[in-house]
């Protein structure tokens, strides 16, 4: 049914998950998008990322090829394929594309916990599920803190995998190019969470928020002043050699 790559228990790889024509298209109905203003890129929690929603249903995809509702299609095609992967129902938290401009990166983080383990306002998304877009851009490598995986994309290629405690995960700079995705994250359908849960929720992504507000600022005025930041992965400076598999 897949073409599946299993590195371990919860981190999959689907290859050949979409075409090339057909990311070369959806690339093509983003960038477009944001040209005519229907919609924009916004800046999201990682340096020089950013991402942009979806309309369940777009006459704009007519003209490249798509029918209006082939983003909710391509939504329920993902979530099936982790639902496959992880023999488990999914529950949607978030869906979106993203570009990695030149320069962005993502350091080590888990999606859903502090770095001790603790829930925190996004402790729902449980599962990230990431669709590669393009390949020619050179960096951008997905890698897993405590264990040997080091993910070169493929255009077409889905990353499928539990991205919470245990399994922190960077992308390496882009050090050239543009690195497109679709990007979603999932909860367990039977998952159950208290009205206090979700109360202390809202008050805790409010205060994230308001930091990442005041960090972007500080991005934009340091790029002002040439002051770009230089992550480089500790793999990537030869300290450890099984990561250097690719």
């Amino acid at each position: 049914m897949y073409n599946i790559e299993k590195y371990k228990d919860d981190v999959f790889v689907i290859k050949d998950f979409i075409t090339k024509d057909e990311a070369d298209r959806i690339i093509a109905y983003l960038e477009m998008s944001v040209h005519n203003g229907y919609i924009k890129w916004n800046q999201i929690s990682f340096y020089e990322s950013y991402a942009m929603g979806f309309w369940e249903e777009d006459q704009n995809l007519i003209p490249f090829g798509f029918d209006p509702k082939y983003f909710h299609r391509l939504k329920e095609k993902i979530k099936k394929a982790g639902e496959y992967c992880f023999n488990n129902e999914l529950s949607e938290i978030s869906y979106h594309a993203q570009k990695w401009i030149t320069g962005a990166f993502a350091g080590f983080h888990s999606d859903n916990s502090d770095q001790y383990g603790n829930p925190t306002a996004f402790q729902r998304s449980k599962y990230a599920i990431f669709l590669y877009l393009n390949d020619n851009f050179e960096g951008g490598y997905l890698n897993f803190e405590h264990h040997p995986i080091n993910i070169k994309p493929e255009l077409g290629m889905l990353a499928v995998f539990k991205g919470g405690y245990g399994n922190e995960h960077e992308v390496t700079t882009v050090k050239s190019g543009e690195r497109y995705t679709i990007g979603s994250f999932w909860d367990d359908a039977d998952a159950v969470y208290t009205d206090e849960q979700r109360a202390a929720w809202d008050i805790e992504l409010k205060q994230t928020r308001a930091e990442q507000d005041v960090m972007y600022k500080k991005w934009e005025e340091d790029k002002k002043r040439g002051i770009i930041p230089n992550y480089i992965s500790k793999y990537e400076r030869g300290k450890n050699d099984k990561w250097n598999r690719v």
